[in-house]
């Protein structure tokens, strides 16, 4: 008997041992993958790598995040069907790649409905950013877990400053693949020229576009400043990158792990988009020193007359009450 309830005293104990981990399943682990097209300097990758590190700590290395960085596993939509799929389990993807499953992520694509980031984040947390998360999982089955906010789009190019809205007149823009801004810089008189990030170097390179618009520290982290020669603070978008989440991993973490993923999601992004605001100035003083010509615009009249249409053309589409939310 006393044999027996030695041996009874430490099987309790172990168990409670192993309980006590973090997903309370013994020898149970969980690898994450996750894919970002842009190189380790840039801020989201940084955020990514923050993630992981709070993960593995917080979880005791019971998940194994693995960060998949410089487009080695394709780009924003190549990574929406791979989470799909179930060969990656979570990506970075801006928005503007999400509005072809959900119309309301349009709103992000919409010029100078922003009026900065801390304007953008305002509005995106009272309750239009749970809305379009419900949606986009009920839709899909990818789950937001972080908002990586970046800092307002600003365009760049090889062949002139841009300081009107007649300034655009004939040059080819690489976009997102996204309608809305598409017909943006229509309405501004430029050609617009939707390509993945992956192409973007390349294109403007070999003059296929004539420039590019993207968060000013993109222009470092990319090198893109090797391949064009002004910049324009037009600040004309203010989009945001989410970190996305195939829900059928997640569903299947214990309850533990996923307030840990859930926390550490809602930290990164919070990470990325304060490394991003902090950096811009920084960035433009660096672009000088690059040689880029850099124009600063404070009467941007000329822009918002121009797209001023686009509103009432999309009210619909995306829904009038996310709309007025921003409005």
């Amino acid at each position: 008997m006393r044999k027996h309830g030695i041996a009874s005293l430490f099987l309790i104990v172990a168990t409670s041992a192993v309980l006590s981990l973090p997903g309370a399943l013994a020898g149970q682990s969980y690898v994450i993958k996750m894919a970002t097209p842009s190189n380790p300097e840039d801020n989201c990758v940084k955020a990514f790598f923050h993630f992981e590190k709070l993960v593995e700590e917080r979880s005791k290395d019971v998940i194994d995040v693995q960060v998949f960085h410089s487009a080695q596993l394709g780009a924003h939509r190549d990574y929406v069907e791979g989470m799909r799929m179930g060969s990656i389990q979570a990506a970075e993807v801006n928005t503007a790649v999400l509005t072809a499953f959900d119309s309301g992520f349009m709103i992000f694509d919409l010029p100078y409905i922003s009026r900065n980031v801390e304007h953008f984040l305002k509005v995106l947390h009272s309750g239009v950013g749970d809305k379009l998360a419900a949606s986009l999982l009920d839709d899909t089955g990818i789950r937001i877990v972080g908002w990586m906010v970046r800092s307002p789009r600003s365009v760049y190019n090889s062949k002139r400053p841009i300081r009107t809205a007649a300034d655009f007149e004939g040059m080819k823009i690489r976009i997102m693949e996204s309608p809305i801004m598409s017909k943006t810089f229509q309405l501004l008189g430029a050609v617009p020229v939707p390509l993945s990030a992956a192409e973007r170097y390349m294109a403007l390179q070999t003059k296929v576009v004539d420039g590019a618009e993207n968060s000013i520290s993109l222009i470092i982290t990319q090198k893109e400043y090797e391949v064009t020669k002004y910049l324009s603070v037009t600040e004309h978008f203010c989009t945001p990158n989410i970190i996305a989440m195939d829900n059928a991993f997640f569903t299947n973490l214990p309850a533990d792990l996923q307030k840990i993923v859930l926390d550490a999601g809602a930290e990164a992004g919070a990470y990325a988009t304060k490394l991003d605001s902090e950096s811009e100035a920084a960035a433009i003083e660096e672009l000088k020193r690059l040689g880029m010509e850099v124009n600063f615009i404070p009467d941007k009249s000329s822009f918002i007359e121009k797209v001023r249409p686009i509103y009432d053309e999309y009210r619909d589409e995306i829904g009038g009450d996310i709309i007025d939310a921003y409005k």
